[in-house]
């Protein structure tokens, strides 16, 4: 009988606890205001490859000391998918997880550090992510591989938020409240994959870009 009380006490405080998380909804955005060409011969002849949030924006100011994965993809054909893959600015490159499945249950987590900055006193955070979802090379690649349909976000490690993410080729924006970041300590956020949308071709679950907007730059 204890123990069928222990169970019962402990489902349903977990069933409570996830209530208590916020649950949010990814907007769905456009490339176009997001990528930019590295110049233009003219208005209308771009030069070189696209690049993310090309000029100003929270990076003035704002950066991540290092980004870690609880698995990833294995090298192919000089092709890596390191979690750092996820922040590189870079559409053309993605985190894969590197477990046999869909990848349920990884996750890649951003650490994010002050203590060193000369001054800094408080102040910079972030209140939105930029997500490209899946595997961005192309369409038909984008196509082939799973991406997330939902994260699990910790923050220091302790449950913050649900994101539902869209099943969409083009940038995504997702607005996780004010995070603030304190001098003289780090600050870690963990992203983990709860639930995918299925490739058509492979299991391995990708994304693009992970970044981030916020306050306290400019």
């Amino acid at each position: 009988m204890r123990i069928k009380l222990t169970i019962f006490f402990l489902t349903f405080s977990s069933i409570l606890f996830s209530q208590e998380l916020k649950i949010i909804q990814a907007v769905q955005g456009k490339d176009s205001d997001f990528f930019d060409y590295e110049d233009y011969e003219a208005p209308d002849k771009p030069i070189g490859e696209l690049i993310f949030l090309k000029g100003c924006s929270w990076y003035c100011g704002g950066s991540v000391k290092s980004i870690s994965a609880s698995s990833e993809l294995k090298e192919n054909n000089g092709i890596n998918y390191s979690p750092k893959n996820a922040h590189d600015f870079n559409k053309n490159t993605a985190w894969i997880e590197g477990k046999p499945d869909f990848g349920i249950g990884e996750f890649i987590e951003y650490c994010f550090d002050f203590s060193e900055v000369k001054g800094y006193e408080g102040g910079l955070g972030i209140n939105r992510i930029l997500l490209a979802n899946g595997y961005k090379k192309s369409k038909q690649i984008w196509k082939n591989n799973s991406r997330i349909k939902q994260l699990k976000i910790y923050l220091n490690d302790k449950p913050y938020a649900i994101l539902n993410l869209l099943d969409s080729f083009e940038i995504q924006t997702i607005d996780i409240g004010e995070i603030k970041f304190p001098a003289n300590k780090e600050t870690k956020l963990k992203f983990e994959i709860t639930q995918i949308y299925e490739g058509i071709k492979y299991k391995d679950t990708a994304i693009s870009l992970l970044m981030f907007d916020g306050i306290g730059v400019h």
